[in-house]
Protein backbone atom coordinates (compact mmCIF):
# COMPACT_ATOMS: atom_id res chain seq x y z
CA UNK A 1 0.00 0.00 0.00
CA UNK A 2 1.43 3.34 -1.07
CA UNK A 3 0.65 6.02 1.60
CA UNK A 4 1.35 9.49 2.12
CA UNK A 5 2.05 10.01 5.68
CA UNK A 6 1.43 13.09 8.12
CA UNK A 7 0.22 14.10 11.42
CA UNK A 8 -2.98 14.76 12.58
CA UNK A 9 -4.24 15.18 16.07
CA UNK A 10 -5.82 13.94 18.54
CA UNK A 11 -7.44 15.67 21.91
CA UNK A 12 -7.10 13.71 25.29
CA UNK A 13 -8.07 14.99 29.01
CA UNK A 14 -5.58 14.23 31.34
CA UNK A 15 -6.14 14.46 34.95
CA UNK A 16 -3.45 15.04 36.65
CA UNK A 17 -2.65 15.79 40.82
CA UNK A 18 -2.89 19.37 41.49
CA UNK A 19 0.63 20.80 42.87
CA UNK A 20 0.56 23.40 45.68
CA UNK A 21 -0.72 26.39 45.00
CA UNK A 22 -0.23 28.43 47.73
CA UNK A 23 1.93 30.70 46.09
CA UNK A 24 -0.81 31.67 43.45
CA UNK A 25 -3.33 34.63 44.14
CA UNK A 26 -7.00 34.05 43.31
CA UNK A 27 -9.71 36.69 42.94
CA UNK A 28 -12.95 36.54 44.34
CA UNK A 29 -14.23 34.68 41.30
CA UNK A 30 -11.83 31.86 41.80
CA UNK A 31 -11.33 29.44 44.61
CA UNK A 32 -8.52 26.80 44.97
CA UNK A 33 -8.85 23.06 44.53
CA UNK A 34 -7.23 19.63 45.01
CA UNK A 35 -6.67 19.18 41.76
CA UNK A 36 -7.02 20.54 37.87
CA UNK A 37 -7.86 19.46 34.73
CA UNK A 38 -5.36 19.84 31.69
CA UNK A 39 -5.84 19.25 27.85
CA UNK A 40 -3.20 17.94 26.23
CA UNK A 41 -2.50 17.28 22.31
CA UNK A 42 -1.47 14.41 21.67
CA UNK A 43 0.49 14.09 17.80
CA UNK A 44 -0.94 10.70 16.19
CA UNK A 45 0.39 9.95 12.47
CA UNK A 46 -2.66 10.23 10.54
CA UNK A 47 -2.77 8.71 6.46
CA UNK A 48 -3.91 9.44 2.85
CA UNK A 49 -4.24 5.75 1.77
CA UNK A 50 -3.07 6.12 -2.09
CA UNK A 51 -5.25 2.68 -2.86
CA UNK A 52 -8.72 5.08 -1.09
CA UNK A 53 -7.71 7.99 -2.96
CA UNK A 54 -7.39 6.36 -6.06
CA UNK A 55 -10.85 4.70 -6.25
CA UNK A 56 -12.09 7.40 -4.75
CA UNK A 57 -11.44 9.68 -7.44
CA UNK A 58 -11.90 6.95 -10.05
CA UNK A 59 -15.88 7.65 -9.09
CA UNK A 60 -16.71 3.75 -8.08
CA UNK A 61 -20.40 3.32 -7.40
CA UNK A 62 -20.95 4.01 -4.14
CA UNK A 63 -17.59 5.13 -2.85
CA UNK A 64 -18.43 8.61 -2.05
CA UNK A 65 -21.29 8.15 0.05
CA UNK A 66 -18.83 5.35 1.89
CA UNK A 67 -21.70 2.02 1.26
CA UNK A 68 -19.54 0.56 -2.00
CA UNK A 69 -16.37 -0.21 0.10
CA UNK A 70 -16.19 -4.00 0.16
CA UNK A 71 -14.10 -3.94 -2.85
CA UNK A 72 -11.62 -2.24 -1.22
CA UNK A 73 -11.63 -3.66 1.84
CA UNK A 74 -11.54 -7.25 0.44
CA UNK A 75 -8.09 -5.88 -1.86
CA UNK A 76 -6.97 -4.24 1.19
CA UNK A 77 -7.38 -7.77 3.80
CA UNK A 78 -5.50 -9.40 0.73
CA UNK A 79 -2.23 -7.20 1.11
CA UNK A 80 0.38 -9.20 3.03
CA UNK A 81 0.80 -6.68 6.09
CA UNK A 82 -3.59 -6.93 6.69
CA UNK A 83 -3.51 -10.84 6.69
CA UNK A 84 -5.30 -11.50 10.17
CA UNK A 85 -6.94 -8.25 10.43
CA UNK A 86 -10.73 -7.88 11.06
CA UNK A 87 -12.91 -6.91 8.34
CA UNK A 88 -14.90 -4.40 10.61
CA UNK A 89 -11.54 -2.52 11.83
CA UNK A 90 -10.32 -2.49 7.69
CA UNK A 91 -13.52 -1.50 6.81
CA UNK A 92 -14.22 1.47 9.19
CA UNK A 93 -10.46 2.61 8.16
CA UNK A 94 -11.97 3.15 4.65
CA UNK A 95 -14.69 4.66 5.90
CA UNK A 96 -12.53 7.32 8.11
CA UNK A 97 -10.13 7.97 4.64
CA UNK A 98 -13.50 8.21 2.48
CA UNK A 99 -14.32 11.27 4.98
CA UNK A 100 -10.78 12.65 4.67
CA UNK A 101 -11.27 12.69 0.66
CA UNK A 102 -14.51 14.20 0.95
CA UNK A 103 -12.68 17.41 3.09
CA UNK A 104 -9.81 16.97 0.70
CA UNK A 105 -11.69 17.46 -2.24
CA UNK A 106 -12.68 20.97 -1.81
CA UNK A 107 -9.13 21.65 -1.79
CA UNK A 108 -8.32 19.40 -5.20
CA UNK A 109 -10.55 21.80 -7.07
CA UNK A 110 -8.51 25.11 -5.49
CA UNK A 111 -4.76 23.36 -5.86
CA UNK A 112 -2.87 26.71 -5.52
CA UNK A 113 -5.06 27.53 -1.76
CA UNK A 114 -4.58 23.69 -0.92
CA UNK A 115 -0.76 24.18 -1.42
CA UNK A 116 0.11 27.30 0.56
CA UNK A 117 -1.92 26.83 3.27
CA UNK A 118 -0.25 24.19 4.99
CA UNK A 119 -2.01 24.10 7.92
CA UNK A 120 -4.88 22.95 6.57
CA UNK A 121 -4.00 19.93 6.75
CA UNK A 122 -0.17 19.09 7.57
CA UNK A 123 1.06 16.86 4.73
CA UNK A 124 4.27 17.16 3.20
CA UNK A 125 4.74 19.37 -0.37
CA UNK A 126 5.72 15.96 -2.24
CA UNK A 127 2.05 14.54 -1.00
CA UNK A 128 0.08 17.78 -1.73
CA UNK A 129 1.35 17.84 -5.71
CA UNK A 130 0.92 14.25 -5.73
CA UNK A 131 -3.03 14.01 -4.47
CA UNK A 132 -3.65 17.69 -6.75
CA UNK A 133 -1.69 15.41 -9.96
CA UNK A 134 -3.71 12.38 -8.96
CA UNK A 135 -7.09 14.72 -9.34
CA UNK A 136 -6.31 16.22 -12.43
CA UNK A 137 -5.21 13.51 -14.21
CA UNK A 138 -8.00 11.67 -16.79
CA UNK A 139 -8.56 9.29 -19.60
CA UNK A 140 -7.41 9.32 -22.65
CA UNK A 141 -10.88 7.31 -23.98
CA UNK A 142 -12.83 10.62 -22.18
CA UNK A 143 -11.26 13.64 -22.72
CA UNK A 144 -11.25 12.38 -26.48
CA UNK A 145 -14.90 12.60 -26.28
CA UNK A 146 -14.45 16.70 -25.25
CA UNK A 147 -12.65 17.80 -27.77
CA UNK A 148 -13.81 19.80 -29.98
CA UNK A 149 -17.02 20.77 -28.17
CA UNK A 150 -18.14 23.27 -26.14
CA UNK A 151 -17.83 22.99 -22.47
CA UNK A 152 -21.46 23.93 -21.55
CA UNK A 153 -24.12 22.45 -19.74
CA UNK A 154 -25.34 20.40 -22.90
CA UNK A 155 -21.99 18.18 -22.75
CA UNK A 156 -22.91 17.66 -19.03
CA UNK A 157 -25.94 15.92 -19.87
CA UNK A 158 -24.12 13.92 -22.25
CA UNK A 159 -21.44 12.57 -19.43
CA UNK A 160 -24.34 9.37 -18.67
CA UNK A 161 -23.93 8.18 -22.51
CA UNK A 162 -20.38 8.93 -22.29
CA UNK A 163 -19.96 6.96 -19.27
CA UNK A 164 -21.95 4.07 -21.01
CA UNK A 165 -19.96 4.67 -24.24
CA UNK A 166 -15.83 4.36 -22.31
CA UNK A 167 -17.02 2.17 -19.38
CA UNK A 168 -15.73 4.74 -16.71
CA UNK A 169 -17.61 5.47 -13.89
CA UNK A 170 -20.50 8.62 -14.35
CA UNK A 171 -18.65 10.26 -11.22
CA UNK A 172 -15.19 10.12 -12.82
CA UNK A 173 -16.59 11.44 -16.27
CA UNK A 174 -18.13 14.78 -14.20
CA UNK A 175 -14.62 15.44 -12.04
CA UNK A 176 -12.57 15.11 -15.59
CA UNK A 177 -15.62 17.67 -17.56
CA UNK A 178 -15.44 19.73 -14.47
CA UNK A 179 -11.37 20.03 -14.24
CA UNK A 180 -11.02 21.15 -18.21
CA UNK A 181 -14.07 23.26 -17.28
CA UNK A 182 -12.14 24.99 -14.22
CA UNK A 183 -8.95 25.30 -15.90
CA UNK A 184 -10.62 26.55 -19.14
CA UNK A 185 -12.34 29.45 -17.15
CA UNK A 186 -9.16 30.32 -15.02
CA UNK A 187 -6.97 30.57 -17.89
CA UNK A 188 -9.55 32.75 -20.11
CA UNK A 189 -8.60 35.99 -18.76
CA UNK A 190 -5.36 35.83 -19.48
CA UNK A 191 -3.80 37.69 -22.11
CA UNK A 192 -0.23 37.62 -23.08
CA UNK A 193 0.92 34.45 -21.13
CA UNK A 194 1.76 31.01 -22.21
CA UNK A 195 -0.74 28.61 -21.32
CA UNK A 196 1.29 26.10 -20.22
CA UNK A 197 2.85 28.34 -18.00
CA UNK A 198 -0.70 29.82 -16.64
CA UNK A 199 -1.73 26.42 -15.82
CA UNK A 200 1.14 25.18 -14.27
CA UNK A 201 1.39 28.38 -11.98
CA UNK A 202 -2.82 28.68 -11.09
CA UNK A 203 -3.23 25.01 -10.90
CA UNK A 204 0.45 23.54 -9.87
CA UNK A 205 0.42 20.89 -12.28
CA UNK A 206 3.51 18.88 -13.55
CA UNK A 207 4.65 20.49 -17.03
CA UNK A 208 3.22 17.43 -19.25
CA UNK A 209 0.20 17.28 -17.73
CA UNK A 210 -0.09 20.85 -17.97
CA UNK A 211 0.68 20.64 -21.66
CA UNK A 212 -1.89 18.12 -21.98
CA UNK A 213 -4.66 20.53 -21.02
CA UNK A 214 -3.43 22.88 -23.09
CA UNK A 215 -3.12 21.04 -26.09
CA UNK A 216 -6.93 20.39 -25.20
CA UNK A 217 -8.49 23.93 -24.95
CA UNK A 218 -6.43 24.49 -27.97
CA UNK A 219 -8.87 22.32 -29.92
CA UNK A 220 -11.70 23.34 -27.82
CA UNK A 221 -11.43 27.18 -28.23
CA UNK A 222 -10.74 26.76 -31.77
CA UNK A 223 -13.35 24.13 -32.41
CA UNK A 224 -10.79 22.13 -34.54
CA UNK A 225 -13.11 19.23 -35.67
CA UNK A 226 -12.01 15.78 -34.84
CA UNK A 227 -14.91 14.07 -35.52
CA UNK A 228 -14.88 13.74 -39.04
CA UNK A 229 -15.01 10.34 -40.77
CA UNK A 230 -11.53 10.51 -41.97
CA UNK A 231 -10.41 11.32 -38.35
CA UNK A 232 -12.77 8.59 -36.79
CA UNK A 233 -9.80 6.20 -36.13
CA UNK A 234 -7.63 8.44 -34.28
CA UNK A 235 -6.67 8.56 -30.38
CA UNK A 236 -6.40 10.92 -28.46
CA UNK A 237 -2.58 10.95 -28.29
CA UNK A 238 -2.75 11.74 -31.79
CA UNK A 239 -4.87 14.51 -31.67
CA UNK A 240 -2.72 15.75 -28.88
CA UNK A 241 0.16 15.38 -30.90
CA UNK A 242 -1.44 17.34 -33.77
CA UNK A 243 -2.30 20.16 -31.19
CA UNK A 244 1.26 20.60 -30.47
CA UNK A 245 2.61 20.85 -33.91
CA UNK A 246 -0.07 23.61 -34.35
CA UNK A 247 1.15 25.82 -31.69
CA UNK A 248 4.28 25.33 -32.03
CA UNK A 249 4.61 25.95 -35.92
CA UNK A 250 1.72 28.24 -36.80
CA UNK A 251 0.94 30.30 -33.88
CA UNK A 252 3.03 33.48 -31.97
CA UNK A 253 5.45 32.73 -29.60
CA UNK A 254 3.35 33.82 -26.67
CA UNK A 255 0.11 32.63 -28.00
CA UNK A 256 -2.91 32.13 -25.00
CA UNK A 257 -4.23 29.46 -27.85
CA UNK A 258 -7.10 31.66 -29.30
CA UNK A 259 -7.61 32.68 -33.00
CA UNK A 260 -6.07 35.91 -32.10
CA UNK A 261 -2.95 34.00 -31.70
CA UNK A 262 -2.53 32.73 -35.60
CA UNK A 263 0.77 34.38 -36.82
CA UNK A 264 -0.44 36.35 -39.16
CA UNK A 265 3.06 37.30 -40.85
CA UNK A 266 3.31 34.26 -41.27
CA UNK A 267 -0.29 33.47 -43.09
CA UNK A 268 1.08 36.68 -45.06
CA UNK A 269 4.13 34.73 -46.30
CA UNK A 270 2.44 31.36 -47.01
CA UNK A 271 0.29 33.14 -49.78
CA UNK A 272 3.49 34.67 -50.74
CA UNK A 273 5.17 31.61 -51.21
CA UNK A 274 2.47 29.64 -53.03
CA UNK A 275 2.21 32.38 -56.01
CA UNK A 276 6.05 32.23 -56.56
CA UNK A 277 6.53 28.29 -55.97
CA UNK A 278 3.50 26.81 -57.22
CA UNK A 279 1.19 29.25 -59.24
CA UNK A 280 4.95 30.66 -60.70
CA UNK A 281 5.11 28.10 -63.73
CA UNK A 282 8.77 28.50 -64.25
CA UNK A 283 10.08 28.53 -60.71
CA UNK A 284 7.53 25.18 -59.93
CA UNK A 285 9.08 23.27 -63.26
CA UNK A 286 12.60 24.35 -61.58
CA UNK A 287 11.39 23.11 -58.22
CA UNK A 288 10.24 20.02 -59.51
CA UNK A 289 13.31 19.24 -61.30
CA UNK A 290 16.02 19.87 -58.54
CA UNK A 291 13.52 18.06 -55.99
CA UNK A 292 13.59 14.80 -58.47
CA UNK A 293 17.31 14.89 -58.96
CA UNK A 294 17.84 15.25 -55.20
CA UNK A 295 15.26 12.70 -54.05
CA UNK A 296 16.93 10.43 -57.39
CA UNK A 297 20.54 10.89 -55.22
CA UNK A 298 19.26 9.00 -52.53
CA UNK A 299 19.21 5.48 -53.84
CA UNK A 300 21.99 3.39 -52.83
CA UNK A 301 24.54 3.06 -55.46
CA UNK A 302 24.57 -1.24 -55.19
CA UNK A 303 21.35 -2.88 -53.62
CA UNK A 304 23.87 -4.90 -51.39
CA UNK A 305 26.26 -2.52 -50.28
CA UNK A 306 23.73 0.15 -48.94
CA UNK A 307 23.60 0.68 -44.86
CA UNK A 308 21.29 3.46 -45.50
CA UNK A 309 17.66 2.99 -43.38
CA UNK A 310 15.36 2.25 -45.51
CA UNK A 311 12.62 5.35 -44.24
CA UNK A 312 15.43 7.92 -46.56
CA UNK A 313 15.46 5.24 -49.43
CA UNK A 314 12.58 6.63 -51.99
CA UNK A 315 10.12 3.98 -53.60
CA UNK A 316 9.69 3.90 -57.16
CA UNK A 317 6.34 5.25 -56.55
CA UNK A 318 7.54 8.61 -55.33
CA UNK A 319 10.56 8.12 -58.18
CA UNK A 320 7.46 7.77 -60.89
CA UNK A 321 5.63 10.46 -59.53
CA UNK A 322 8.27 12.97 -59.83
CA UNK A 323 9.51 11.89 -63.05
CA UNK A 324 6.11 12.46 -64.41
CA UNK A 325 5.74 8.82 -65.29
CA UNK A 326 2.24 8.50 -64.16
CA UNK A 327 -0.92 10.37 -65.54
CA UNK A 328 -1.50 12.93 -62.77
CA UNK A 329 2.20 13.51 -62.25
CA UNK A 330 3.26 17.58 -61.69
CA UNK A 331 -0.56 17.77 -61.57
CA UNK A 332 -0.96 16.03 -58.68
CA UNK A 333 2.75 17.77 -56.57
CA UNK A 334 0.85 21.22 -57.88
CA UNK A 335 -2.23 20.52 -56.09
CA UNK A 336 -0.08 18.67 -52.82
CA UNK A 337 2.02 22.05 -52.36
CA UNK A 338 -1.00 24.47 -52.85
CA UNK A 339 -3.03 22.53 -50.26
CA UNK A 340 -0.05 22.58 -47.98
CA UNK A 341 0.45 26.65 -48.49
CA UNK A 342 -3.38 27.57 -48.50
CA UNK A 343 -4.13 25.91 -45.10
CA UNK A 344 -2.03 27.82 -43.60
CA UNK A 345 -2.26 30.95 -45.97
CA UNK A 346 -6.17 30.67 -44.88
CA UNK A 347 -5.76 29.61 -41.51
CA UNK A 348 -6.37 32.49 -39.45
CA UNK A 349 -10.04 32.23 -40.78
CA UNK A 350 -11.98 29.80 -38.10
CA UNK A 351 -13.55 27.23 -40.47
CA UNK A 352 -9.39 26.87 -41.97
CA UNK A 353 -8.40 26.26 -38.53
CA UNK A 354 -11.62 24.02 -38.08
CA UNK A 355 -11.24 21.87 -40.64
CA UNK A 356 -6.99 22.01 -40.83
CA UNK A 357 -6.93 18.07 -39.76
CA UNK A 358 -9.64 17.15 -42.01
CA UNK A 359 -8.20 18.79 -45.38
CA UNK A 360 -4.44 17.74 -44.15
CA UNK A 361 -5.87 13.93 -44.05
CA UNK A 362 -8.24 14.50 -47.38
CA UNK A 363 -6.38 16.46 -49.67
CA UNK A 364 -2.70 15.52 -48.44
CA UNK A 365 -2.11 12.17 -46.94
CA UNK A 366 -4.97 10.83 -49.20
CA UNK A 367 -3.50 11.67 -52.20
CA UNK A 368 -0.06 10.59 -51.15
CA UNK A 369 -1.45 6.92 -50.02
CA UNK A 370 -3.43 6.94 -53.20
CA UNK A 371 -0.75 6.68 -55.27
CA UNK A 372 1.20 3.83 -53.42
CA UNK A 373 3.53 6.15 -51.29
CA UNK A 374 4.44 5.77 -48.38
CA UNK A 375 4.62 8.74 -44.98
CA UNK A 376 8.45 7.79 -44.99
CA UNK A 377 8.04 9.23 -48.91
CA UNK A 378 5.83 12.27 -48.15
CA UNK A 379 8.92 13.32 -45.37
CA UNK A 380 11.61 12.71 -48.15
CA UNK A 381 9.40 15.01 -50.24
CA UNK A 382 8.70 18.22 -47.78
CA UNK A 383 12.17 18.14 -46.74
CA UNK A 384 13.62 18.31 -50.64
CA UNK A 385 11.18 20.88 -51.08
CA UNK A 386 12.15 23.02 -48.04
CA UNK A 387 15.85 22.76 -49.38
CA UNK A 388 15.25 23.30 -52.84
CA UNK A 389 12.99 26.01 -52.48
CA UNK A 390 15.34 28.71 -50.29
CA UNK A 391 17.19 29.25 -53.33
CA UNK A 392 14.40 30.25 -55.18
CA UNK A 393 13.01 32.55 -52.56
CA UNK A 394 16.82 34.08 -51.71
CA UNK A 395 17.06 34.91 -55.26
CA UNK A 396 13.72 36.09 -55.95
CA UNK A 397 12.89 38.19 -52.56
CA UNK A 398 14.08 41.21 -51.30
CA UNK A 399 14.63 40.25 -47.83
CA UNK A 400 14.71 36.36 -47.73
CA UNK A 401 14.72 35.40 -44.30
CA UNK A 402 11.52 35.56 -42.87
CA UNK A 403 10.26 34.53 -46.21
CA UNK A 404 12.43 31.04 -45.49
CA UNK A 405 11.56 31.00 -41.71
CA UNK A 406 7.63 31.23 -43.20
CA UNK A 407 8.49 28.10 -45.89
CA UNK A 408 9.83 26.39 -42.91
CA UNK A 409 7.49 26.62 -40.60
CA UNK A 410 4.71 25.73 -43.13
CA UNK A 411 5.84 22.96 -44.84
CA UNK A 412 8.11 21.35 -41.47
CA UNK A 413 4.15 21.88 -39.59
CA UNK A 414 2.30 19.97 -42.63
CA UNK A 415 4.57 17.15 -43.13
CA UNK A 416 4.16 16.49 -39.20
CA UNK A 417 0.60 16.83 -39.21
CA UNK A 418 0.31 14.42 -41.98
CA UNK A 419 3.59 11.67 -40.70
CA UNK A 420 1.15 11.27 -37.69
CA UNK A 421 -1.99 11.26 -39.50
CA UNK A 422 -0.84 9.31 -42.29
CA UNK A 423 -2.96 5.99 -43.35
CA UNK A 424 -2.68 3.54 -46.04
CA UNK A 425 -6.20 2.65 -48.06
CA UNK A 426 -7.97 0.47 -46.54
CA UNK A 427 -10.82 -1.58 -47.23
CA UNK A 428 -14.81 0.12 -46.64
CA UNK A 429 -15.14 -2.78 -44.42
CA UNK A 430 -11.66 -2.00 -42.00
CA UNK A 431 -12.04 -0.31 -38.97
CA UNK A 432 -10.89 3.29 -40.35
CA UNK A 433 -14.89 3.08 -41.29
CA UNK A 434 -15.64 3.32 -37.78
CA UNK A 435 -17.33 6.64 -37.07
CA UNK A 436 -17.68 8.19 -33.90
CA UNK A 437 -20.83 9.82 -33.49
CA UNK A 438 -20.36 14.04 -34.01
CA UNK A 439 -22.51 16.67 -31.83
Amino acid sequence: MHNFASASFQLSNLRLPHPSLDFLRFNRHEEQADDANFTAIVSTPVVVDNMVFSEYILGRPGMKKATGIHEVVARMRSEPDMVGVQESAVAEYVRGQLHLMQYLEYYMCRPRYFLEQRHLLPLCDEARMGLVEQYYAFDESVMLEFLGRKLNSRTRTYLPELATKTGIPVASCKRQFENIRRIAKQAEDEEGVPLVNEIMDRFALSEPLATHYAHILFLNINRVDTTKRCLSHFKFADFDFCASILIQYWTTTTSTMTLDDIDQPLTQYAQQLKGLLVENKANFDSLCTSVRLHVSSLLPKTPSGSSASTSTIPSSALLALLENRTVRGSTQIRAILRVSFSIVADIGASSTLRNALGIIVEKIVDSFASMGLRSEDMELFYDSVILHSIGIVTEQILDPAPAIEALSRTLTGTKLLGRRLFRQKSSIFGPLNKIRPTQ
